[in-house]
């Protein structure tokens, strides 16, 4: 990537800007535009070679499209996830990471569990096959990683997912969440946990991350049995009162108390306290 004084200034200001601050930028309203769209005028157009400015990734050299993933680059994406994971892995965990998208959790997650612990990359979509391949195997020395090109569902086969204009994020169908058109329906191989550890004889996860755009009202259903006996930590994404309501039960049911995605992660005590898009920790009783 070419150095330009802007694209350098961003960096630099990523690099020594306290966290809660760089968030503050990004809810200004028109200085926020302003910001991002000076950097869009400067920045390349599709994939470049990128060293990621700070954050969990600091450092390491990802391709990045900076038009639409200045968030990866400068560190800043999910920046309370980000945060949990150091709080919650541990060198040595199995740690699976449910929508792995182009690999950023995935390869934070592995820099967690470091090189004694392992990372399994779930994505379904095709189109980000490629770049999640590249991603995890030219850090492999963070830790060992496994790729599996499946949707979590609530039962494994085939199911049709729902690929969104940008081609790069989806859901599968039956899923909660918005209820906006889609692009194209394509069809891609479903795998319900319960089925990938027990009847595959797959080790089960110390670590959870999941976020399949609603599709978790699938994914925790078919992972009943992996909830209530391996008792992974999971860090959830949910969309919409639906997966609110399922994640609830599920969770509960299995004896995990619910805690929001944040400073001192303070319990959830009620369902209704869930906003529509909730950053969640579910920990086991024995947490």
């Amino acid at each position: 990537m070419s150095t330009n004084p802007l694209l350098w200034l961003a960096a630099h200001a990523a690099r020594a800007l306290p966290a809660g601050l760089k968030q503050r930028l990004y809810r200004l309203g028109p200085l926020t535009d302003i910001i991002r769209g000076g950097l869009n005028r400067v920045a390349p157009s599709g994939l470049s070679e990128v060293q990621v400015a700070a954050g969990a990734l600091a450092g390491l050299t990802l391709q990045l499209d900076l038009q639409r993933e200045k968030d990866y680059w400068l560190g800043t994406y999910e920046s309370n996830l980000q945060t949990a994971i150091d709080h919650f892995a541990r060198p040595g965990m199995l740690a699976y990471d449910c929508g792995a998208n182009a690999g950023y959790i995935a390869l934070i997650l592995g820099r967690a569990v470091g090189p004694e612990g392992r990372v399994v990359a779930f994505e379904p979509l095709p189109a980000n096959h490629s770049r999640l391949r590249m991603h995890l195997e030219r850090h492999a020395g963070l830790t060992q990683f496994d790729f599996e090109p499946q949707a979590i569902t609530a039962h494994t086969g085939e199911v049709q997912f729902l690929v969104h204009a940008s081609g790069a994020m989806g859901k599968a169908s039956g899923s909660a969440g918005r209820k906006t058109a889609y692009a194209e329906t394509i069809t891609v191989p479903g795998i319900a946990l319960d089925d990938y550890v027990y009847a595959r004889e797959q080790q089960p996860p110390d670590l959870i991350k999941m976020d399949i755009e609603g599709g978790e009202v699938l994914a925790l259903s078919g992972m009943a049995r992996l909830l209530i006996e391996a008792r992974p930590i999971l860090l959830l994404e949910l969309h919409g009162a639906e997966s609110a309501r399922a994640a609830w039960r599920h969770l509960c049911e299995a004896g995990y108390s619910i805690h929001r995605l944040g400073a001192g992660y303070p319990q959830v005590q009620d369902v209704s306290e869930l906003d529509w898009k909730a950053y969640l920790v579910a920990l086991p009783p024995d947490a």
